[in-house]
């Protein structure tokens, strides 16, 4: 009994492998920034807020739901575009939004609006989109049976007046309408 008490002030006990490491600083690290929330890790490129050249930070939205104003969207693009700085060094300029959220906002709404479509990217949705309708009848063929082809599920669907199109059909066929027009 005083063999495990004496065990227990001392290191703890491991039966099959190391201890884990233990990771204790030498002295304060530099990169540490205060947040609204207590100290936070701030390790990577120093922020850049106040520098000159740099706009002034977005004023700390207020509520519940956080929402994005069209002057938080654009200095958001013109910091990550023109000004290619780190998610880190961006969210300094958004007080109460984390670098995650600011990234997916700019990653799925914001970056796609910028997108150049080219050629060769067109040419590649236009296949993209043939294929689905082949594939899309092909499914239907097999869900039918009886050894009907994805051309004569089709067919039959037309002449019965339903065309099976949901609405990712039809969003489809204009967009495909739209760069047929736009190409001609």
């Amino acid at each position: 009994m005083r063999q495990h008490a004496s065990q227990s002030q001392s290191e703890p006990q491991y039966h099959h492998h190391r201890p884990p490491a233990r990771h204790r600083p030498t002295s304060p690290t530099p990169n540490v920034a205060a947040s609204a929330g207590g100290e936070e890790d701030r390790s990577g490129a120093p922020s850049v807020v106040g520098q000159p050249g740099m706009p002034a930070p977005a004023v700390r939205p207020k509520g519940p739901k956080l929402k994005f104003t069209p002057e938080d969207d654009a200095l958001l693009v013109a910091l990550k575009e023109t000004k290619d700085l780190t998610w880190k060094q961006i969210a300094d300029f958004f007080p109460g939004r984390s670098s995650g959220t600011l990234q997916v906002r700019y990653c799925t709404k914001l970056k796609a609006k910028t997108t150049v479509w080219t050629d060769e990217m067109v040419s590649r949705l236009r296949n993209a989109m043939h294929e689905y309708e082949a594939d899309r009848w092909r499914i239907i063929s097999a869900k039918v049976g009886n050894g009907f082809s994805a051309a004569a599920c089709r067919e039959k669907a037309m002449e019965v007046g339903e065309e099976g199109e949901d609405n990712n059909t039809q969003v489809a066929r204009n967009v495909r309408q739209r760069l047929d027009s736009a190409q001609g």
